[in-house]
């Protein structure tokens, strides 16, 4: 189980990274800011499970987890 953080510096989905929409498809959760646009969200996978978080989690349940941010 690990957490991966992203720090996302567009609230457009087209601006995505490739590894970062690589990441979104194969998360089992998905911890974000409520600044985190749904746009954004709807790229993970469906059955990933939706997280709003005001800070990164500590540690998490098996499986891949990530961490999505806003630049400032």
């Amino acid at each position: 189980n690990r957490i991966v953080p992203i720090l996302l510096t567009s609230g457009d989905p087209d601006d995505l990274t490739l590894r970062t929409a690589r990441l979104l498809g194969e998360a089992d959760r998905i911890y974000h800011q409520s600044e985190v646009p749904a746009a954004i969200l709807d790229r993970a996978r469906a059955d990933a499970v939706r997280i709003p978080a005001s800070q990164q989690p500590m540690s998490a349940p098996p499986g891949l987890s990530l961490w999505l941010k806003m630049a400032r």
